[in-house]
């Protein structure tokens, strides 16, 4: 696998006879693997899995033709993107399970039918292994469960005394009750509010418009404050599609201000718009295709629904933004940044006049010059005098597809493998349990009964996420366990047989290493003017997008290392990379916090008790990094490096080791 960048640093162009020293120790450790070693075990890149090529809306030719076609021009990046989504997690699953040591031996296989039922996920789910005669992975150790739930909820592992209390703890039902804890707590607020806004692409500079610093924090505390307050998620989409107003300071209205495609007719900027809203909302990004041309002789071999669909169809959604207004106002010429304003307008339509810009020509149809807004999965229009953003929003949030696509990407992002993958490649005509597929097509989801049964009791609960989040780490499908003791086979991944491992995000990592280490940074934010200090931030799961930390190039360049995109170009993904090896061995945002000089260090305040004996640092050091105990057999072979080395030693090389344990940096 090529090395991930270009750029050398003094932290990590190559290893100091210090971490060379570290590296002979973990390798002499018994169990203990460092990161470099699974640079190799990942099939290509996730990132060209997750969709085909997105083409640029900056206008480079007078005219887009059809010869322009993503689909015509690389037509296998669109065909079995799923099948090798699973393949990669599958292959991923395998190798990091392989490598976990420590933890005592998993049970055997499970029978399904014994699996526990703890709701409708998991008689769906097992029901189905049960009749198709697939065994499951055993049930996750609380060890397991209490890092897994942490990092999935609150992307934080959990402190020792978080560790020791759940293990110690004797209620029965002390899962479901961490679950809800974690949920209400202010960790949740930051994981997720740093999801969403990935999802909606929250930038302050992007390709097609720069909503300036001032715009991106609007819209950061309008996500923010309604993940804090446990918006209904139709709530939140209505507001966005609907919102008016200033960009500084109605946040909401930042959605369509990022859907903005310049140097072409305004027609390009409502098509944009359409486009934004139907893969955010609806996870259909196939819409991006039909704003061009007709689906027939593009989307035939990977989208049913879409072969079908005329381009005059995809106008009519497109028209739901012929009366939206941008006005740009200057905020400061030196240095530049500018604000927008949101309106809706009681004129204008989706003419069909066009001859240059992002798109193909746009001619009249039938001998009608315009399209009227049409929303194209009921055909329903809006009534006279209506506000046309206002009717797309009702269309949208009563459209089962909303729920579907928005239980799949939560679902996605909790258990790695999507009931429909990539979450925004969704083909309406083959989603029902009940459809009937023609020749060479197959249902869609890995598993359309679940997929629908959740939409449905999403729909139901008022869209609250925070339910929705907790029905699925409560099933038994969540907790089981990533090994799996028996002879796993690809064509398993469909049933969540296990549970499938992900590579931390690159905020994770951060955040997991200046906790296990005990030494936070300070990150400074600053306003459009550069000058004035807007915050000062700790975690970098609180981070309002990837170009932060401005002000700190060492955990900045360590964040980008963990591949975390830009929202807008790049593509987050969870790929391992020889550079990010590199980091965790030798960067010294990681060397600078594993010494007994550094005050308030976890090796500090450790070694500050003379009498602590090998066999407690090495376990503490595990809870505060690992999450769990050392085995026996660890503690049998590291405690014998307090004598060779010394205790001071012994423990600073024992943290770093730990750090790039391969149970470190994925959450298992």
């Amino acid at each position: 696998m090529p090395i991930t960048g270009g750029r050398k640093t003094a932290g990590n162009a190559r290893l100091t006879e210090r971490a060379k020293r570290l590296v002979g120790l973990a390798f002499l450790m018994a169990g203990l693997m460092v990161v470099s070693d699974l640079a190799g075990f990942l099939p290509g890149s996730l990132a060209a899995l997750s969709g085909g090529p997105q083409r640029s809306r900056v206008v480079q030719t007078p005219l887009v033709t059809i010869n322009d076609c993503s689909f015509l021009r690389d037509p296998e990046s669109f065909r079995g993107v799923q099948a090798r989504h699973r393949t990669a997690v599958s292959r991923a699953t395998e190798s990091v399970s392989g490598r976990l040591q420590g933890e005592e031996a998993s049970a055997g296989l499970m029978q399904a039918q014994d699996v526990p039922r703890r709701n409708f996920i998991d008689v769906i789910l097992f029901d189905r292994m049960t009749r198709d005669g697939v065994a499951s992975a055993p049930l996750c150790s609380d060890a397991e469960f209490v890092r897994r739930a942490y990092l999935d909820i609150t992307g934080r592992i959990p402190a020792a005394d978080d560790v020791t209390n759940f293990l110690n703890d004797t209620n029965p039902s002390k899962r479901d009750a961490l679950v809800d804890t974690l949920i209400a707590s202010p960790e949740f607020v930051d994981k997720w509010t740093m999801f969403f806004n990935d999802k909606l692409k929250n930038t302050s500079f992007s390709t097609n418009i720069n909503r300036y610093i001032g715009g991106r924090d609007a819209f950061y505390k309008y996500i923010r404050d309604s993940i804090a307050n446990n918006k209904g998620y139709d709530q939140m989409a209505t507001e966005m599609i609907t919102a008016n107003g200033d960009s500084y300071v109605d946040g909401a209205v930042n959605f369509i201000v990022g859907g903005n495609v310049p140097m072409g007719p305004g027609q390009d900027t409502m098509d944009g718009l359409a486009v934004q809203t139907s893969a955010t909302f609806l996870g259909i990004s196939s819409m991006d295709c039909l704003l061009c041309h007709d689906g027939a002789g593009h989307l035939n071999a990977v989208n049913l629904w879409g072969a079908q669909q005329k381009r005059a169809d995809a106008w009519g959604m497109a028209a739901f933004f012929a009366r939206t207004n941008r006005a740009q106002t200057t905020v400061s010429t030196t240095p530049q940044y500018i604000k927008y304003t949101i309106s809706e307008r009681t004129t204008g339509e989706y003419q069909l006049n066009t001859t240059v810009g992002n798109r193909t020509a746009r001619t009249a149809v039938n001998g009608k010059n315009m399209s009227d807004p049409k929303y194209m999965f009921t055909g329903a229009g809006i009534t006279a005098g209506e506000n046309r953003r206002v009717a797309l929003a009702r269309f949208i949030t009563a459209d089962p597809q909303f729920a579907r696509a928005t239980v799949n990407y939560i679902w996605e992002k909790l258990m790695a493998e999507g009931l429909v993958s990539p979450s925004s490649s969704f083909d309406p005509a083959r989603l029902s349990p009940t459809a009937q597929m023609p020749e060479g097509w197959a249902l869609q989801p890995a598993n359309a009964e679940l997929l629908e049964a959740l939409a449905q009791e999403f729909s139901r609960d008022s869209f609250n996420l925070r339910n929705l989040i907790a029905t699925i780490v409560k099933s038994s499908a969540y907790q089981l366990s990533s090994q799996y003791p028996g002879t796993w086979r690809l064509d398993y991944v469909p049933y969540y047989a296990r549970k499938y491992v992900r590579r931390l995000d690159a905020e994770e990592a951060h955040d997991a290493i200046t906790k296990a280490t005990g030494m936070m940074p300070s990150y400074e934010l600053r306003a459009d003017d550069g000058v004035t200090v807007t915050g000062l931030v700790k975690w970098a799961m609180q981070l309002p997008e990837p170009r932060e930390p401005r002000r700190d190039g060492t955990g900045r360049l360590f964040l980008d290392s963990f591949l975390r995109g830009d929202r807008d170009q790049k593509l987050r993904t969870d790929d391992p990379s020889i550079l990010q090896a590199l980091n965790m061995m030798n960067n010294s945002f990681v060397m600078g916090r594993i010494h007994k000089g550094n005050a308030g260090s976890t090796v500090a305040k450790l070694l500050a008790d003379a009498a602590a004996t090998p066999e407690q640092l090495i376990t503490q050091l595990y809870l505060n990094t690992l999450s769990r105990k050392p085995s026996a057999a660890e503690v049998t072979k590291l405690t014998p490096y307090f004598t060779s080395l010394g205790k001071q030693a012994a423990t600073e090389s024992l943290q770093w080791a730990l750090l790039n344990k391969v149970d470190f940096l994925f959450n298992y």
